[in-house]
């Protein structure tokens, strides 16, 4: 045989094999068609589905090779309808709208890694949110972390919270460049990982009061697993009775570090929903005059400071006394800087 033929010969079996392998991946073809093309509003037929078939991959396939796969793929619960056929979505548009939120305005969320993640949740949505969903071309605009490193640092901490590690960890701050610079190194026993504000916190003890501190994780551009095993948080006596981290997070509203205590508040009665926003609704009312409320809270204090700067015309601390004039210095000191 010549070489030519063998040439033809070898073209014509590679795409022989090709096609084989092709006819293969009919059911996964059959889904992408189906997430690009369909929505439980707007369902195709079986033709749609072998036009896609013959225009988007080069398969040209009989109507009851497609009944055989649609008919498996629907007994496995990936799709629905007979006479019209969508794709079974895990998520619908409404909980896929949530997501996307949450990353465009995810301040946590690497500005790199937004529209990327964005355009992932658009690819298994429904096709009518591929169409509806426009607001991610101001993502640009959003404030999202510049540091590129954050998943690979949640990941160690992760690792390290896991294996009961200590970890040694590189801290940056900005400078006038708009970029991250480290600002030195600390040696800290790693507790719980949490998010608050749209920014990830790192709950640890670093040594200081024999109290745990809270880290921002963004802050954060390097990380040195240790092989030192971590403290327990109950070997710190103000925690020897147990941790609870749901209460540690409303005590704690600006991820502030520092004591807890009873704080008493005078508000108006209509600004309790802002109240509630911010502390819960674990309060005590303890006293009622006419449009005015006053209702004891157990939180830390520092939070409490720049709540009641931030609210200081609807509401007024009444106690402790030393957080009270902690607050009046605060304002004269505000006062002096605007006169």
């Amino acid at each position: 045989m010549s070489n030519l033929l063998h040439i033809r010969f070898a073209n014509i079996m590679y795409k022989g094999e090709f096609y084989m392998r092709k006819k293969g991946l009919i059911d996964i073809y059959i889904l992408e068609i189906l997430e690009s093309h369909s929505s439980i509003k707007k369902k195709i037929s079986q033709d749609e589905i072998i036009h896609y078939l013959d225009i988007d991959y080069h398969l040209s396939v009989t109507r009851k090779t497609i009944s055989g796969y649609l008919n498996e793929l629907r007994e496995d619960g990936y799709i629905s309808g007979k006479r019209g056929i969508y794709k079974i979505n895990k998520f619908d548009d409404h909980e896929l709208r949530l997501l996307i939120d949450g990353v465009l305005f995810g301040q946590h969320v690497p500005e790199k890694n937004a529209d990327e993640l964005i355009q992932k949740l658009k690819k298994i949505s429904f096709y009518s949110l591929k169409n509806r969903v426009k607001h991610v071309c101001y993502l640009q605009g959003i404030n999202h972390t510049q540091n590129d490193n954050l998943y690979e640092i949640i990941d160690l901490i992760d690792e390290a919270i896991e294996k009961n590690r200590k970890i040694e960890i590189t801290q940056c701050i900005y400078d006038i460049d708009g970029e991250l610079h480290d600002c030195g190194t600390t040696v800290v026993d790693p507790y719980y990982l949490v998010t608050e504000k749209s920014k990830y916190y790192l709950i640890c003890y670093a040594g200081r009061n024999n109290d745990i501190e809270n880290r921002r994780v963004d802050r954060i551009s390097k990380i040195k697993i240790l092989e030192d095993i971590r403290i327990p948080i109950e070997k710190l006596e103000k925690y020897s009775q147990g941790f609870n981290l749901a209460n540690y997070m409303k005590e704690h509203i600006y991820m502030f570090s520092g004591n807890s205590q009873a704080v008493f508040i005078k508000l108006k009665r209509k600004k309790i929903g802002d109240f509630i926003d911010w502390f819960g609704k674990d309060y005590r009312l303890v006293e009622q005059e006419g449009d005015f409320i006053t209702v004891r809270i157990i939180v830390n204090e520092n939070a409490v400071y720049y709540w009641a700067l931030q609210y200081g015309e609807v509401a007024e601390v009444l106690k402790p006394v030393e957080l009270r004039n902690r607050i009046r210095d605060g304002l004269m000191n505000m006062v002096e800087k605007y006169n």
